[in-house]
């Protein structure tokens, strides 16, 4: 088995891809966030599985085609750690995966940091891939964080420690596209805008 942990700035991870690839976030229970995935397709769609809604997106517990699920939303429990998954079928359409953490304002102040919300990619064949909250940002103030991303690659799957925040009290998700650059529009890059997409609804 091999574990790789990651803060912001580490050199992205590789990790042998497997036929179903599993997201879990955990923080203390005594808050309540959510996990949910941006999905980015190879023709530029970009599909949000979540358990909650935004603006004119309803919520999803999986993509049209099964290939990325949501487990299902935990609550607030008094003691403990709380944890939420998402299942990903990595399949030639899929160019990448972004799950995002993020609690209400409604659910009170308090930072990722103090709430020591991390990610874990696991491939199921060994390989693990951690996104500690060691270097957490700790503004009580901030609701949203993209952890990292997951990139589906010829190669196999690089997995990116990005940490992203949103802007204090801000409750608009993340904007994310497929951009070609270069000459040749030969370069392509998953673009994320942070507090740039829908807002959510009230939970």
């Amino acid at each position: 088995m091999s574990t790789i942990n990651m803060t912001k700035g580490s050199a992205s991870a590789r990790m042998t891809k497997s036929s179903s690839i599993r997201v879990r976030c955990w923080w203390d229970s005594r808050t309540d966030y959510d996990l949910y995935a941006l999905v980015v397709y190879t023709d530029g769609r970009v599909k949000t599985v979540a358990t909650f809604p935004a603006e004119g997106v309803p919520a999803q517990l999986a993509t049209a085609d099964g290939a990325v699920k949501h487990l299902g939303d935990v609550g607030r429990q008094a003691i403990g750690v709380a944890e939420e998954i998402i299942e990903i079928a990595l399949d030639d359409s899929i160019r990448a995966v972004i799950p995002v953490a993020y609690s209400a304002q409604s659910n009170g102040n308090g930072s990722f940091f103090e709430y020591r919300v991390s990610m874990e990619l696991d491939n199921g064949l060994g390989d693990r891939v951690v996104v500690t909250a060691e270097n957490a940002n700790d503004n009580s103030r901030i609701y949203t964080c993209v952890p990292g991303m997951l990139e589906n690659t010829p190669d196999g799957v690089s997995v990116h420690a990005l940490e992203h925040y949103s802007k204090p009290k801000s409750e608009d998700r993340p904007l994310v596209s497929l951009v070609r650059r270069g000459l040749m529009k030969k370069t392509e890059v998953v673009a994320i805008e942070m507090d740039a997409g829908p807002r959510n609804a009230y939970k």
